[in-house]
């Protein structure tokens, strides 16, 4: 997690007159995560000698004898080397890429195919129309619980049990987490970190996020699909185990 952000939530809670064990408490829910932008969405500190980290659209470099549907579309291909390391909380592969083929307007289906280091690729027709390519770049991030309610956390359940006035302030104060630059949600493709589901959220079913693909980050339309898994299938590259859901 940034410093910054931090400090930023240490400071919405002294600005409320909270404890600081109770804006530590909450402090310990944020989730790290890292976005994939267009280089004019960089933040100026980040577009000096900044290296692409992924590639969206196009048409995929996959090895010559896999088998693929041929009616899923490729979405990005991530270099996984060019991500920030460490910023994760689930394991991410350190190397190779990452080639994410999925139908992301209205079917929850896809596929992900991790490529080692060395891996013997072609240029892969594995739709009827591929649009134009395009880089995109890693800005680690930090999210936060949209449904999260401070009765859940006990630090803040105790201090505003029965008291109507201390409970208002921290619902307040959960609002105003949410407002924060570095944890407001972005438009991009987002890997790792809390869901932005709608109606669904992959936490409710016992899965973490593994990434999220907002339709607009790439046609420029509303839906969004929500990649997901256990900890234990993304950390051993399962991910033909993974769900796919979209949300409109």
């Amino acid at each position: 997690m940034k410093v910054s952000v931090r400090e930023a939530v240490l400071d919405a809670g002294r600005a409320l007159d909270l404890p600081e064990p109770v804006a530590e408490a909450f402090i310990r829910l944020l989730r790290p995560c890292v976005y994939l932008c267009p280089h004019d969405e960089l933040p100026e500190e980040l577009k000096k000698n900044a290296r692409p980290a992924a590639r969206a659209l196009g048409l995929p470099h996959l090895p010559e004898d896999l088998e693929l549907p041929s009616y899923v579309p490729h979405v990005v291909t991530i270099d996984c080397a060019a991500l920030p390391a460490g910023v994760l909380d689930i394991d991410f592969p350190a190397d190779g890429h990452l080639v994410v083929l999925a139908e992301i307007t209205d079917l929850d289906e896809g596929v992900i195919v991790h490529l080692p280091p060395g891996t013997e690729t072609v240029e892969r027709h594995t739709q009827a129309k591929a649009h134009e390519s395009f880089p995109l770049y890693a800005v680690p991030g930090t999210t936060w619980s949209a449904d999260l309610r401070w009765s859940d956390v006990a630090e803040a359940a105790d201090y505003a049990e029965g008291d109507a006035e201390r409970a208002r302030l921290v619902a307040k104060f959960i609002d105003d987490i949410g407002e924060i630059p570095d944890v407001r949600w972005r438009f991009d493709i987002q890997l790792g970190g809390y869901s932005r589901a709608w109606h669904n959220p992959v936490e409710e079913r016992g899965k973490v996020l593994f990434a999220s693909i907002p339709e607009s980050a790439v046609f420029g339309d509303g839906c969004i699909t929500l990649i997901s898994g256990t900890r234990e299938q993304i950390a051993e590259f399962r991910y033909n185990e993974l769900d796919f859901d979209v949300e409109c």
